[in-house]
């Protein structure tokens, strides 16, 4: 099976496949149908949508920053600070459209010899399809075409030291933890909260 995205550059998109893991027959399906492009203005009330209820609102208290500091819980906050053609506060936004509906998104930021994956949201009903999998694929892909070294991102470990739910699924996707600690953002999530430090090499 392959695995279909888009590489896009000014307004052109390129469609690339990279080679997965064999997969049930409906995760194919999906699979099959989904393309990674570069998010748009028109995307940002889906954006919301899906940053909203990617995850019950309860579900991530002491791991994520509240929902009400988000920029992406608000269509108007998230306007404001849009930067042509798919940049949020220096953050590249691309989407999975899936049969003509966004399905997930992912923002990333270049920090010289690698790429940051910042954050990774899919639509909640759309969970556990390998959507989340395939945006992964498609950053990887992407610094390996920009000459990038590694890519890297944080989750987010409580003050019980109980690390969140996606720990394990990076792991399972070749991610390794690099270090933990607090910072600027735990800090906003509360007192005690670190972050796991993760590490690709490509």
């Amino acid at each position: 099976m392959s695995f279909r995205s888009a590489m896009c550059r000014n307004e052109t998109c390129t469609v690339i496949q990279i080679n997965g893991a064999r997969h049930g027959r409906s995760v194919s399906d999906v699979l099959s149908r989904i393309l990674v492009r570069s998010a748009t203005r028109e995307d940002i009330p889906a954006l919301v949508r899906i940053s909203n209820t990617s995850v019950a609102e309860d579900e991530d208290v002491g791991f994520g920053t509240p929902r009400s500091e988000s920029l992406f819980s608000d269509a108007r906050w998230l306007s404001a600070v849009w930067e042509e053609p798919n940049r949020v506060r220096g953050e590249e936004l691309f989407v999975a459209v899936l049969d003509d509906e966004i399905a997930g998104f992912v923002t990333t930021e270049d920090r010289g010899a690698e790429m940051e994956l910042i954050n990774i949201d899919v639509a909640r009903e759309l969970q556990g399809r390998g959507i989340g999998t395939h945006l992964v694929r498609f950053v990887e892909e992407r610094a390996r075409r920009l000459g990038k070294r590694a890519v890297t991102l944080g989750t987010s470990r409580n003050a019980a030291g109980t690390p969140w739910k996606s720990f394990s699924w990076w792991q399972s996707r070749g991610y390794t933890v690099t270090g933990e600690e607090e910072n600027e953002w735990t800090q906003r999530i509360g007192p005690g909260v670190r972050e796991i430090r993760m590490r690709k090499d490509l």
